[in-house]
């Protein structure tokens, strides 16, 4: 597990791996602990956001997305 650190708040993250998806997901959680949305980043490079209907704050959608872009 990880944290983002954004000027208001923070953060904690996981990666997730998934048998029936070629990649990897970084999945950012809620305060609760539950998946508040995550980075899907295919093998192929491809990244999608899934937010499961939340409504999630720009600030830590660009957070994520920049995390998820370097390697691991």
């Amino acid at each position: 597990m990880g944290t983002l650190n954004l000027e208001d708040r923070t953060t904690e993250y996981q990666w997730a791996t998934d048998v029936n998806f070629d990649g990897i997901r970084l999945e950012v959680l809620s305060d609760q602990g539950d998946v508040l949305f995550d980075v899907s980043i295919r093998d192929d490079g491809h990244i999608a956001i899934n937010t499961f209907g939340n409504e999630v704050a720009v600030d830590l959608i660009e957070a994520a997305v920049e995390l998820a872009r370097h390697p691991r």
